[in-house]
């Protein structure tokens, strides 16, 4: 089984006319078949090459074409716990809906309220630079009081804010807003520093916050992400699970690959099929069974669980 958090494969799909379940971008459903049962979180990019109403328009577009492929597929796009088990027990596999880049929302709160009408529950509030939100991790700036009122929006409707791509200074303060609400947010992909110093990634300080806030963090596929030297392998990827674990991540660490968000993965890594390699690596180096399934499903299924019922 499988669940991965973060993909860019809707956006490719939606910009090359291509076949979400058959196709030759870095992920399909098909190739996600061979796991058994997926669950994969799909994220609309808001491409920053663009305004932000085209991006919102974009975001109905690529919801439509989703729908539209699901027809006559096992695959059924869930919005809480229950229908995730209603999807498990009838044997299907599953696909949660992601939003990467809050631009989309300009500084109109209400369209956040229609994109989980639509079913989105996981919202990227940053992606480079700055929007209405706050700033990226390229930037020093934090949430602007519209951005704070998003996350708040985002507590009260059920929206899981997604802290990837945020700046330093937004990060905390989302992670404080999380902990003064009793609620939670979390990183789909996004490494350690400790292991990596890209401003992408996450302190061990933050990380830990994350965890105590019963939130979790998926590992990125993404070679800058995951080592500064020229080759990138199935062992940088394990380097930083392995640092994690030092820091009481055993619930927290999932998968957040990025596939069809980079242009370029690992060694030996050439799509969603090859993705058990990091499983064999783990059980090279005694991994059990169980902790390997919390890495690749158990862990971000409890975040269902716990936050989306």
């Amino acid at each position: 089984m499988i669940f991965d958090l973060h993909c860019d494969t809707l956006y490719e799909a939606l910009k090359q006319n291509k076949s979400l379940s058959h196709n030759d971008l870095h992920l399909s459903f098909e190739r996600l078949s061979e796991y058994g049962h997926f669950c994969q979180t799909l994220a609309m990019w808001s491409d920053y090459r663009i305004s932000e109403d085209m991006a919102y328009k974009r975001f109905f577009e690529a919801h439509d074409k989703l729908l539209c492929e699901l027809e006559g597929t096992n695959v059924r796009l869930c919005k809480s716990e229950h229908e995730l088990c209603e999807c498990e027990a009838a044997g299907d596999n599953a696909a949660f809906l992601a939003v990467e880049g809050g631009k989309l929302l300009s500084d109109d709160i209400s369209r956040l309220d229609n994109l989980y009408e639509s079913g989105v529950r996981f919202l990227t509030l940053v992606w480079n630079k700055t929007c209405k939100i706050g700033g990226a991790h390229d930037t020093d700036e934090g949430l602007t009081d519209f951005g704070k009122n998003v996350v708040s929006r985002c507590f009260e409707l059920g929206i899981i804010p997604d802290i990837s791509h945020a700046s330093a200074k937004m990060t905390d303060e989302v992670i404080a807003l999380a902990e003064k609400n009793n609620k939670v947010c979390i990183a789909t992909h996004s490494n350690s520093y400790s292991v990596c110093t890209h401003s992408r990634n996450l302190t061990d300080e933050r990380f830990k916050k994350i965890v105590a806030l019963n939130g979790i963090v998926g590992i990125s596929l993404a070679p800058m992400h995951l080592t500064s030297g020229e080759i990138c392998t199935i062992d940088d990827i394990v380097s930083h699970i392995e640092h994690y674990m030092s820091l009481g991540g055993e619930d927290t660490v999932c998968l957040g690959c990025d596939l069809d968000g980079v242009s370029e993965l690992p060694k030996e890594i050439e799509s969603a099929t090859d993705l058990t390699k990091i499983a064999e690596k783990l059980a090279q180096i005694n991994y059990t069974d169980t902790l390997i399934n919390k890495i690749f499903y158990a862990n971000a299924r409890n975040l269902i669980s716990l936050w989306l019922n």
